[in-house]
């Protein structure tokens, strides 16, 4: 059991990076249509509570995938390292992608600005 199981609720997302230094933002979602999860390789159904795994890659751009909650704490959540909880709001799809275009030394200090 992690320390962040349960979350991304409506408040908090979660943030933490990869081994190669991407940026991976935890955000809670309800599915709009129907999902394969990486993990498991199983349906995210419709209207399903799940996790969207936003990633902002080192180099520029992003990319998402969509997984299940148990996925994401059994799996995902110990794959990451500098894991912390972030509002909400910083997790919107607008502020990644505007994230994705700044320079990576600078990410992180727009980030605490905010």
């Amino acid at each position: 059991m992690s320390a962040y199981e349960g979350l991304p609720d409506t408040r908090t997302s979660l943030c933490g990076l990869t081994v190669d230094g991407d940026e991976v933002w935890l955000i809670r979602g309800i599915s709009q249509k129907l999902y394969r999860c990486p993990a498991c390789g199983g349906a995210v159904e419709i209207g399903a509570d799940h996790v969207i795994v936003q990633t902002v890659l080192r180099l520029g751009g992003t990319e998402h995938q969509h997984w299940h909650r148990r996925c994401v704490d059994e799996i995902l959540i110990y794959q990451l390292h500098n894991l912390r909880r972030v509002s909400a709001l910083e997790s919107t799809r607008e502020r990644l992608e505007r994230r994705a275009q700044l320079k990576p030394g600078r990410r992180r200090r727009n980030l605490r600005r905010r």
